[in-house]
């Protein structure tokens, strides 16, 4: 009876991602976890965690295998369920030491589940659905991590001086002054072009993609309008350095709108397939390659093993990783861009020290699935980690203008080809989440290590 309530604990914890985004669900969920799992032996706590990841991770990826099938989608979903087992593993029969062991616990699930295995699938981590909670102070402060230890921390205590002091830390920490300042702002045009096709072939006919950007670029923005031009990644569907055409109708959209444009597009400019950024001003100025690649989407590993068994890997061209954190710079200002799957990355975000972030990506390959919004909302908690504005811009959507609070402040509905004009304000420094680094969670690693041993030796 117990695995079937861990399972629909997850599920209940699962609600607080996009489609239903109920931020309250993982506390209670983590809560009556907490309560079924304490007096429990080794192995059931092994199996009740792992029941209850399953329970998270399966509706909350379900949009992975929208085109690819089933398979795919719970082999995902089983094999992170696995991750999950250091939440309520090393839990004892001890209620003093407990609630820490339990939000250790998560902390330390939550780095599993970023790192591990093929550099880690960080998407489903509970730590992502507070952006609207009061916990959302904690992100500039201690990121992540912070946010996942409060969540399970709470959802372990139902003691009212622990609630009491945790309201008072939240009043506090809204008056927190944070290190980053604002420097100037800036005039940006977001431009949502649309794909006619959702799916893997979005891109079938040649340079569809990015003739619908171009063309909306010209019809809705006018020269001297804004101050920066973006478009999303692989909105340029064809390699613009070896089509002169396409490279010098990027060339003379920068001319036309005196404005330098930020694209996203695929080249083989280096001799390796690569998932690009270029700045034209209005020549090619500078070229950012995407450094942290998609497992099985922009690589296969163990590919030589794998083709033994599946003949369809042959036909997968892997991409090669950038090397550089290269700085977009302009005139008075610079930016740095995260490509897609590069937002779930936490030592990406300890690098964005530029005064705007940009996030480029490509949702036409999941259709209309809450993919798009849980894309969005991890990067409104970048935003708040980073305590920067971001600009988002997707093919298809939502292309949004996030505030440093991680709030919403402008957006284009999704599949609509749009155009997004907005002022977005300069930051400069870093906050401390960002100084701080891996810290949190290597001391959660730690510490989940020492009260484990010292509570064993206790018994």
């Amino acid at each position: 009876m117990n695995y079937l309530f861990a399972l629909v604990l997850g599920l209940v914890c699962s609600a607080g991602f996009h489609p239903i985004h109920f931020w309250l669900a993982p506390i209670i969920a983590l809560g009556l976890l907490y309560q079924i799992t304490i007096n429990l032996d080794f192995k059931q706590r092994w199996f009740i965690s792992q029941i209850f990841g399953l329970g998270v991770l399966a509706p909350t990826q379900y949009w992975t295998g929208t085109y690819v099938g089933n398979l795919p989608w719970l082999a995902l979903s089983l094999m992170q369920s696995f991750l999950f087992v250091p939440i309520g593993l090393f839990l004892r029969k001890n209620p003093k030491w407990n609630p820490f062991i339990f939000a250790f616990g998560l902390v330390t699930s939550e780095l599993l589940l970023r790192t591990v295995p093929f550099t880690g699938f960080g998407w489903s981590r509970i730590s992502f659905t507070q952006a609207d909670s009061p916990l959302s102070f904690l992100y500039p402060i201690l990121g992540c991590a912070g946010v996942a230890f409060s969540l399970a921390y709470i959802a372990a205590n139902r003691r009212f001086s622990v609630l009491l002091l945790i309201s008072i830390l939240i009043f506090a920490g809204n008056f927190h002054k944070n290190s980053v300042t604002v420097t100037n702002k800036i005039k940006v045009a977001l431009v949502q072009g649309g794909v006619s096709k959702l799916g893997l072939d979005f891109n079938a006919i040649p340079q569809e993609v990015f003739n619908s950007h171009l063309k909306i670029s010209y019809q809705r923005i006018k020269p001297n309008e804004v101050d920066l031009v973006i478009w999303p990644e692989n909105s340029v569907d064809i390699d613009l350095f070896r089509n002169e055409n396409v490279k010098q109708k990027l060339v003379d959209l920068s001319s036309a709108l005196n404005t330098p444009i930020l694209i996203g597009g695929i080249s083989r400019k280096s001799a390796d397939l690569q998932n690009i950024s270029v700045l034209f001003d209005p020549l090619p100025k500078q070229i950012y390659a995407k450094r942290y690649l998609t497992p099985f989407g922009e690589y296969v590993p163990f590919r030589k093993l794998l083709s033994k068994f599946n003949k369809n890997v042959a036909d997968v061209s892997d991409f090669s990783a950038g090397k550089d954190t290269n700085i977009f710079k302009l005139e008075s200002y610079n930016l740095q861009t995260l490509i897609c799957y590069e937002l779930l990355n936490d030592a990406f975000r300890d690098q964005l020290t530029a005064d705007m972030i940009v996030v480029q990506t490509n949702n036409a390959t999941f259709g209309d699935t809450a993919q798009l919004e849980q894309e969005r909302e991890i990067a409104r908690v970048r935003a708040m980690e980073t305590n920067r504005e971001v600009a988002y811009v997707s093919t298809t959507g939502v292309t949004s203008i996030i505030n440093k609070q991680g709030l919403v402040i402008k957006e284009i509905p999704k599949f609509k080809p749009d155009i997004l004009i907005s002022s977005i304000s300069l930051g400069s420094n870093k906050t401390l989440t960002q100084k701080l680094g891996l810290f949190p969670e290597l001391l959660s690693v730690i510490m989940l290590f020492l009260f484990s041993v010292r509570i064993r030796r206790r018994n």
